[in-house]
């Protein structure tokens, strides 16, 4: 089996942000944010409140979404949309 090469300049696990419909419900990720701080945020696209948040490893994202590899790689201070998880974030 191959191995895939991790596609984030950041370390696997780097501390990433989540939300619960995304871990627990099994929503897309449609919202994608590297800030300047250096954190990315993966997200449903909806509304959250503070208790909505998830910390999780990137490489854990990874393996929540199989469209994995159209996630932007490393640019900070970004974010970016998807209608759906079939689409493709735009950079």
């Amino acid at each position: 089996m191959e191995t895939m090469k991790f596609p984030f300049s950041d370390a696997p696990n780097i501390a990433s942000f989540t939300c619960c419909h995304v871990l627990e419900e099994n929503k897309p990720i449609l919202y994608v944010s590297h800030d300047e701080d250096g954190y990315w945020h993966f997200l449903c696209g909806g509304n959250h409140k503070e208790e909505d948040v998830r910390v999780v490893s990137l490489a854990s994202i990874l393996r929540i979404d199989e469209t994995r590899t159209r996630f932007p790689l490393s640019r900070n201070q970004e974010n970016k949309n998807r209608a759906c998880k079939s689409a493709v974030f735009h950079w």
